[in-house]
Protein backbone atom coordinates (compact mmCIF):
# COMPACT_ATOMS: atom_id res chain seq x y z
CA UNK A 1 0.00 0.00 0.00
CA UNK A 2 1.59 3.58 -0.86
CA UNK A 3 1.68 5.77 1.72
CA UNK A 4 -1.41 8.44 0.69
CA UNK A 5 -0.56 11.62 -0.33
CA UNK A 6 -2.00 15.12 1.23
CA UNK A 7 -4.94 16.37 -0.97
CA UNK A 8 -4.67 20.34 -1.79
CA UNK A 9 -8.21 20.14 -2.57
CA UNK A 10 -10.01 22.61 -0.25
CA UNK A 11 -13.86 22.19 0.44
CA UNK A 12 -14.37 25.11 1.36
CA UNK A 13 -13.28 27.31 -1.46
CA UNK A 14 -14.46 24.71 -3.86
CA UNK A 15 -17.99 25.72 -1.92
CA UNK A 16 -17.59 29.17 -1.97
CA UNK A 17 -16.44 29.87 -6.09
CA UNK A 18 -18.55 27.34 -7.11
CA UNK A 19 -21.76 28.75 -5.29
CA UNK A 20 -20.78 32.01 -6.26
CA UNK A 21 -20.23 31.34 -9.87
CA UNK A 22 -23.68 29.90 -10.07
CA UNK A 23 -25.24 32.94 -8.20
CA UNK A 24 -23.48 35.38 -10.14
CA UNK A 25 -24.33 34.48 -13.53
CA UNK A 26 -27.88 33.94 -12.48
CA UNK A 27 -27.65 37.50 -11.29
CA UNK A 28 -25.70 39.03 -14.52
CA UNK A 29 -28.74 37.19 -16.98
CA UNK A 30 -31.01 38.93 -14.90
CA UNK A 31 -29.34 42.41 -15.02
CA UNK A 32 -29.04 41.89 -18.43
CA UNK A 33 -32.86 40.95 -19.24
CA UNK A 34 -33.89 44.06 -16.96
CA UNK A 35 -31.55 46.23 -19.34
CA UNK A 36 -33.33 44.80 -22.37
CA UNK A 37 -37.22 45.54 -20.70
CA UNK A 38 -36.03 49.16 -20.48
CA UNK A 39 -34.87 49.51 -23.43
CA UNK A 40 -37.81 48.04 -25.01
CA UNK A 41 -40.22 50.00 -22.93
CA UNK A 42 -38.46 53.12 -23.29
CA UNK A 43 -38.99 52.63 -26.93
CA UNK A 44 -42.35 52.10 -26.89
CA UNK A 45 -42.82 54.46 -24.45
CA UNK A 46 -44.77 52.55 -21.57
CA UNK A 47 -43.73 54.73 -18.42
CA UNK A 48 -44.47 52.56 -15.30
CA UNK A 49 -42.88 49.68 -16.63
CA UNK A 50 -39.79 52.33 -17.68
CA UNK A 51 -39.44 53.83 -14.24
CA UNK A 52 -39.96 49.93 -12.15
CA UNK A 53 -37.28 48.58 -14.46
CA UNK A 54 -34.97 51.56 -13.88
CA UNK A 55 -35.27 50.35 -10.15
CA UNK A 56 -34.97 46.21 -11.43
CA UNK A 57 -31.38 47.46 -13.08
CA UNK A 58 -30.31 49.42 -9.92
CA UNK A 59 -31.41 46.37 -7.67
CA UNK A 60 -29.57 43.56 -9.85
CA UNK A 61 -27.03 45.79 -10.09
CA UNK A 62 -26.29 46.06 -6.12
CA UNK A 63 -27.35 42.15 -6.15
CA UNK A 64 -24.16 41.11 -8.20
CA UNK A 65 -22.29 43.08 -4.92
CA UNK A 66 -23.53 41.92 -2.40
CA UNK A 67 -23.18 38.06 -4.28
CA UNK A 68 -19.76 38.09 -3.33
CA UNK A 69 -21.22 38.29 0.69
CA UNK A 70 -22.49 34.50 1.35
CA UNK A 71 -25.15 35.34 4.09
CA UNK A 72 -26.68 37.59 1.69
CA UNK A 73 -27.13 35.15 -1.43
CA UNK A 74 -30.30 32.95 -0.59
CA UNK A 75 -32.39 36.27 0.57
CA UNK A 76 -31.43 38.24 -2.97
CA UNK A 77 -32.78 35.22 -5.09
CA UNK A 78 -36.32 35.17 -2.88
CA UNK A 79 -36.14 39.29 -3.16
CA UNK A 80 -35.69 38.28 -6.91
CA UNK A 81 -38.56 36.64 -6.59
CA UNK A 82 -40.47 39.48 -5.27
CA UNK A 83 -39.33 41.46 -7.84
CA UNK A 84 -40.67 39.62 -10.60
CA UNK A 85 -43.53 38.90 -8.80
CA UNK A 86 -44.53 43.16 -8.80
CA UNK A 87 -42.77 43.42 -12.54
CA UNK A 88 -45.28 40.97 -13.67
CA UNK A 89 -48.24 42.54 -11.63
CA UNK A 90 -47.66 45.77 -12.92
CA UNK A 91 -46.94 44.60 -16.86
CA UNK A 92 -50.23 43.42 -16.38
CA UNK A 93 -51.82 46.47 -15.53
CA UNK A 94 -50.00 48.43 -17.87
CA UNK A 95 -50.20 46.23 -21.17
CA UNK A 96 -52.44 43.88 -20.68
CA UNK A 97 -53.27 40.23 -19.65
CA UNK A 98 -51.97 38.90 -23.22
CA UNK A 99 -48.57 40.19 -23.47
CA UNK A 100 -47.07 37.31 -21.02
CA UNK A 101 -46.84 39.36 -18.12
CA UNK A 102 -49.30 36.67 -16.12
CA UNK A 103 -47.83 33.73 -17.77
CA UNK A 104 -44.72 34.80 -15.93
CA UNK A 105 -46.51 34.13 -12.11
CA UNK A 106 -47.43 30.54 -13.38
CA UNK A 107 -43.64 30.28 -13.70
CA UNK A 108 -42.66 31.43 -10.30
CA UNK A 109 -44.70 28.69 -8.53
CA UNK A 110 -42.64 25.85 -8.33
CA UNK A 111 -39.70 28.21 -8.00
CA UNK A 112 -39.68 27.81 -3.76
CA UNK A 113 -39.74 24.26 -3.91
CA UNK A 114 -36.25 24.21 -5.51
CA UNK A 115 -34.91 26.66 -2.70
CA UNK A 116 -33.09 25.69 0.47
CA UNK A 117 -35.70 26.72 2.81
CA UNK A 118 -35.63 25.97 6.49
CA UNK A 119 -38.89 24.76 7.35
CA UNK A 120 -41.00 22.65 5.18
CA UNK A 121 -44.51 24.35 4.75
CA UNK A 122 -42.67 27.78 3.58
CA UNK A 123 -42.38 26.49 0.09
CA UNK A 124 -46.38 26.01 0.14
CA UNK A 125 -46.52 29.19 1.19
CA UNK A 126 -44.14 30.99 -1.01
CA UNK A 127 -46.08 29.99 -3.93
CA UNK A 128 -49.31 30.64 -2.81
CA UNK A 129 -48.22 34.17 -3.52
CA UNK A 130 -48.05 33.90 -7.16
CA UNK A 131 -50.80 31.48 -7.28
CA UNK A 132 -53.05 33.82 -5.77
CA UNK A 133 -51.72 37.05 -7.89
CA UNK A 134 -52.40 35.41 -10.72
CA UNK A 135 -56.13 34.39 -9.89
CA UNK A 136 -56.83 37.91 -8.57
CA UNK A 137 -55.33 39.81 -11.70
CA UNK A 138 -56.94 37.33 -14.33
CA UNK A 139 -60.20 37.79 -12.44
CA UNK A 140 -59.37 41.43 -12.44
CA UNK A 141 -59.06 42.10 -16.06
CA UNK A 142 -60.83 39.74 -18.11
CA UNK A 143 -63.85 41.52 -15.70
CA UNK A 144 -62.88 44.57 -17.20
CA UNK A 145 -61.40 46.07 -14.36
CA UNK A 146 -58.30 48.41 -14.90
CA UNK A 147 -58.62 48.59 -19.00
CA UNK A 148 -58.14 52.12 -18.75
CA UNK A 149 -54.61 52.28 -17.76
CA UNK A 150 -53.52 49.84 -20.58
CA UNK A 151 -51.10 51.04 -22.90
CA UNK A 152 -51.87 49.05 -26.09
CA UNK A 153 -50.05 47.95 -29.32
CA UNK A 154 -51.84 47.25 -32.37
CA UNK A 155 -48.76 46.36 -34.12
CA UNK A 156 -48.85 42.27 -33.77
CA UNK A 157 -44.90 42.15 -33.90
CA UNK A 158 -44.56 43.87 -31.01
CA UNK A 159 -46.74 42.08 -29.32
CA UNK A 160 -45.01 38.77 -30.06
CA UNK A 161 -41.87 40.72 -28.83
CA UNK A 162 -42.82 41.11 -25.36
CA UNK A 163 -44.80 37.85 -25.05
CA UNK A 164 -41.76 35.86 -25.98
CA UNK A 165 -39.60 38.37 -24.02
CA UNK A 166 -41.42 37.27 -21.10
CA UNK A 167 -41.73 33.90 -21.26
CA UNK A 168 -38.19 33.37 -21.87
CA UNK A 169 -37.38 35.66 -18.60
CA UNK A 170 -39.83 33.66 -17.15
CA UNK A 171 -38.00 30.48 -18.19
CA UNK A 172 -34.79 32.20 -17.31
CA UNK A 173 -35.71 32.68 -13.68
CA UNK A 174 -36.34 28.97 -13.23
CA UNK A 175 -33.66 27.80 -15.06
CA UNK A 176 -31.77 29.81 -13.08
CA UNK A 177 -33.00 28.63 -9.61
CA UNK A 178 -32.80 25.19 -10.48
CA UNK A 179 -29.65 25.34 -11.44
CA UNK A 180 -28.68 26.54 -7.40
CA UNK A 181 -30.68 23.67 -6.73
CA UNK A 182 -28.52 21.51 -8.43
CA UNK A 183 -25.40 22.89 -7.37
CA UNK A 184 -26.73 22.87 -3.69
CA UNK A 185 -27.55 19.21 -3.66
CA UNK A 186 -24.81 18.05 -5.36
CA UNK A 187 -22.63 20.08 -3.00
CA UNK A 188 -24.01 18.25 -0.41
CA UNK A 189 -23.86 14.82 -2.23
CA UNK A 190 -20.32 15.88 -2.14
CA UNK A 191 -19.93 16.95 1.39
CA UNK A 192 -21.04 14.15 2.28
CA UNK A 193 -19.10 11.76 0.73
CA UNK A 194 -16.21 13.42 1.43
CA UNK A 195 -17.54 13.27 5.06
CA UNK A 196 -17.60 9.28 4.67
CA UNK A 197 -13.79 9.45 3.52
CA UNK A 198 -12.79 11.33 6.14
CA UNK A 199 -14.68 8.77 8.66
CA UNK A 200 -13.00 6.02 6.87
CA UNK A 201 -9.60 7.28 7.10
CA UNK A 202 -9.44 8.30 10.52
CA UNK A 203 -11.24 4.33 11.47
CA UNK A 204 -8.43 2.97 9.15
CA UNK A 205 -5.34 5.62 8.61
CA UNK A 206 -2.33 6.30 11.35
CA UNK A 207 -2.71 10.03 11.52
CA UNK A 208 0.70 10.12 11.92
CA UNK A 209 2.48 7.81 9.63
CA UNK A 210 -0.48 7.56 6.98
CA UNK A 211 -0.14 3.97 6.67
CA UNK A 212 -2.91 1.53 7.60
CA UNK A 213 -3.34 1.16 11.82
CA UNK A 214 -3.48 -2.27 13.37
CA UNK A 215 -7.01 -2.14 12.67
CA UNK A 216 -7.27 -2.15 9.28
CA UNK A 217 -4.33 -4.30 9.23
CA UNK A 218 -6.41 -6.84 10.57
CA UNK A 219 -9.19 -6.68 8.39
CA UNK A 220 -6.92 -7.10 5.26
CA UNK A 221 -5.01 -9.95 6.76
CA UNK A 222 -8.55 -12.09 6.25
CA UNK A 223 -8.42 -11.09 2.34
CA UNK A 224 -4.77 -11.79 2.44
CA UNK A 225 -5.11 -15.28 4.32
CA UNK A 226 -8.21 -15.82 1.76
CA UNK A 227 -6.52 -15.06 -1.75
CA UNK A 228 -3.29 -16.87 -0.35
CA UNK A 229 -5.61 -20.32 -0.20
CA UNK A 230 -7.78 -19.32 -3.24
CA UNK A 231 -4.81 -18.79 -5.55
CA UNK A 232 -2.80 -21.66 -3.49
CA UNK A 233 -0.18 -19.49 -3.12
CA UNK A 234 2.17 -17.92 -0.45
CA UNK A 235 3.34 -14.82 1.16
CA UNK A 236 5.89 -13.10 2.94
CA UNK A 237 5.60 -11.53 6.83
CA UNK A 238 7.85 -8.46 7.90
CA UNK A 239 7.63 -6.99 11.08
CA UNK A 240 10.39 -4.26 11.34
CA UNK A 241 11.33 -2.42 14.54
CA UNK A 242 12.84 0.84 14.94
CA UNK A 243 16.02 0.34 17.15
CA UNK A 244 16.08 2.19 20.25
CA UNK A 245 13.38 5.14 19.42
CA UNK A 246 13.09 5.58 23.64
CA UNK A 247 16.65 7.00 23.17
CA UNK A 248 15.91 8.64 20.54
CA UNK A 249 13.19 10.54 22.17
CA UNK A 250 14.69 10.93 25.12
CA UNK A 251 17.80 12.62 23.95
CA UNK A 252 16.42 14.54 20.77
CA UNK A 253 12.93 14.88 21.75
CA UNK A 254 9.34 13.57 20.65
CA UNK A 255 8.66 16.06 18.04
CA UNK A 256 12.01 14.24 16.24
CA UNK A 257 11.28 10.92 17.05
CA UNK A 258 7.51 11.72 15.10
CA UNK A 259 9.49 12.26 12.10
CA UNK A 260 11.37 9.72 12.51
CA UNK A 261 8.33 7.57 12.50
CA UNK A 262 6.87 9.61 9.34
CA UNK A 263 10.26 9.23 7.62
CA UNK A 264 10.40 5.72 8.24
CA UNK A 265 6.78 4.89 7.21
CA UNK A 266 7.83 6.90 3.90
CA UNK A 267 10.42 4.63 2.99
CA UNK A 268 8.49 1.64 3.76
CA UNK A 269 5.54 3.05 1.52
CA UNK A 270 7.75 3.62 -1.59
CA UNK A 271 9.35 0.47 -1.57
CA UNK A 272 6.90 -1.83 -0.83
CA UNK A 273 5.29 -3.35 -3.98
CA UNK A 274 1.77 -2.01 -4.90
CA UNK A 275 0.17 -5.35 -4.51
CA UNK A 276 1.39 -5.33 -0.54
CA UNK A 277 0.59 -4.32 2.74
CA UNK A 278 1.70 -1.60 5.06
CA UNK A 279 0.94 -0.72 8.87
CA UNK A 280 1.60 0.60 11.71
CA UNK A 281 1.68 -2.34 13.96
CA UNK A 282 2.57 -0.84 16.93
CA UNK A 283 4.55 2.43 18.62
CA UNK A 284 7.47 1.83 16.13
CA UNK A 285 6.56 -1.23 14.78
CA UNK A 286 5.89 -1.78 11.37
CA UNK A 287 4.53 -4.61 9.34
CA UNK A 288 4.43 -5.38 5.42
CA UNK A 289 2.91 -7.70 4.03
CA UNK A 290 3.95 -9.05 -0.17
CA UNK A 291 1.67 -11.72 -1.58
CA UNK A 292 2.75 -14.20 -4.22
CA UNK A 293 6.40 -13.92 -2.65
CA UNK A 294 8.74 -15.86 -1.33
CA UNK A 295 11.58 -15.52 1.65
CA UNK A 296 14.43 -14.60 -0.59
CA UNK A 297 12.02 -11.64 -2.13
CA UNK A 298 11.34 -10.88 1.39
CA UNK A 299 14.38 -10.63 2.65
CA UNK A 300 15.86 -8.28 -0.34
CA UNK A 301 13.10 -6.35 0.35
CA UNK A 302 13.49 -5.84 4.45
CA UNK A 303 16.80 -5.08 3.34
CA UNK A 304 16.31 -1.95 0.96
CA UNK A 305 14.50 -0.54 3.59
CA UNK A 306 16.52 -1.22 6.17
CA UNK A 307 19.70 0.59 4.24
CA UNK A 308 17.13 3.51 3.06
CA UNK A 309 15.83 4.33 6.34
CA UNK A 310 19.76 4.14 7.71
CA UNK A 311 20.43 6.85 4.33
CA UNK A 312 18.42 8.99 6.01
CA UNK A 313 19.92 12.15 8.29
CA UNK A 314 18.35 13.64 10.96
CA UNK A 315 18.91 16.63 13.47
CA UNK A 316 18.10 18.28 16.28
CA UNK A 317 19.37 20.65 18.91
CA UNK A 318 21.04 17.97 20.29
CA UNK A 319 23.16 16.97 17.09
CA UNK A 320 22.90 14.76 14.04
CA UNK A 321 21.84 11.22 13.72
CA UNK A 322 20.84 7.95 11.75
CA UNK A 323 18.82 5.31 12.86
CA UNK A 324 18.23 1.61 12.28
CA UNK A 325 15.92 -1.12 11.93
CA UNK A 326 15.87 -5.05 12.98
CA UNK A 327 13.19 -6.72 10.79
CA UNK A 328 12.16 -10.53 11.04
CA UNK A 329 10.88 -11.75 8.11
CA UNK A 330 8.90 -15.25 7.77
CA UNK A 331 6.95 -17.50 4.74
CA UNK A 332 3.22 -18.06 4.89
CA UNK A 333 1.44 -20.61 3.12
CA UNK A 334 -1.91 -21.33 1.43
CA UNK A 335 -3.99 -22.54 4.73
CA UNK A 336 -1.32 -21.53 7.47
CA UNK A 337 -2.67 -19.72 10.27
CA UNK A 338 -1.55 -15.96 9.63
CA UNK A 339 -1.63 -14.57 12.61
CA UNK A 340 0.88 -17.75 13.75
CA UNK A 341 3.04 -16.77 10.66
CA UNK A 342 3.11 -12.80 12.17
CA UNK A 343 3.94 -14.13 15.55
CA UNK A 344 6.85 -15.81 13.63
CA UNK A 345 8.02 -13.03 12.34
CA UNK A 346 7.51 -11.36 15.33
CA UNK A 347 10.27 -13.77 17.32
CA UNK A 348 12.45 -13.85 14.56
CA UNK A 349 13.11 -9.52 15.12
CA UNK A 350 13.38 -10.07 18.64
CA UNK A 351 15.81 -12.49 17.77
CA UNK A 352 17.60 -9.95 16.07
CA UNK A 353 17.44 -6.61 18.77
CA UNK A 354 19.19 -9.46 20.61
CA UNK A 355 22.17 -10.22 18.74
CA UNK A 356 23.16 -6.87 17.63
CA UNK A 357 20.26 -5.09 16.32
CA UNK A 358 20.45 -3.08 12.68
CA UNK A 359 19.83 -6.77 10.97
CA UNK A 360 17.26 -8.92 8.89
CA UNK A 361 16.58 -12.15 10.36
CA UNK A 362 14.83 -15.17 8.62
Amino acid sequence: MKKRKKSGFNIMRFDDLNERTVYSIGGISLLVSHIAYLCIFSILGVKPMIYYNIFSVTFYFSMLVLLYKRPYRKRLVLISLVEVMVHSCLGCFSMGWDMGFGTMLLFLIPIPFYLPLRRMITPYLFSLVPFALYVAIAAYIRSGGGSGNIYTFNDRVINNIVYFMNISFAALILLYVSSIYMFSRELMQFKLVTKNESLIKLATIDPLTQLFNRRAMNEYLKLIQHNSIRSDKGYVVCIGDLDDLKKINDKHGHFTGDEVLRQTADVIARTVPAEGYAARWGGEEFLFIVPNADVSSGTELADKIREDIYKKSFRSDNGNFRVTMTIGVCRGEPGDDIEKIISHADKLMHQGKNSGKNKTVK
